[in-house]
C-alpha cells in the first residue's frame, strides 16, 4: 500500500474536517495497535496487513513531525 492510499483511507475513515492530519494519524495508529494487541484478527494475513498499515502510519507521522521542525 502506498502512502497516498493510506492517507486516503485515513481521511475517508475520519471524516471530521475539524481533526488535524496529526490527530487522524494518531488515532489510526491507536486503532491499529489496539486491534493487533487484542488478537481479534481472523488470519495471519489480516495481522500482517494491520502491521503494515501501522508501519505506514508511523512513517507518515515521522514525516509530519520532520516538516514541523
Amino acid at each position: 500500500m502506498r502512502e497516498d492510499q493510506v492517507l486516503y483511507r485515513i481521511d475517508k475513515y475520519f471524516q471530521n474536517r475539524n481533526m488535524s492530519l496529526e490527530d487522524k494519524l494518531f488515532y489510526a495508529k491507536l486503532i491499529a495497535t489496539l486491534d493487533l494487541e487484542s488478537g481479534q484478527y481472523n488470519a495471519e494475513t489480516e495481522k500482517r496487513r494491520l502491521e503494515l498499515f501501522a508501519a505506514h502510519v508511523d512513517r507518515l507521522r515521522e514525516k509530519l513531525r520532520n516538516q514541523a521542525v
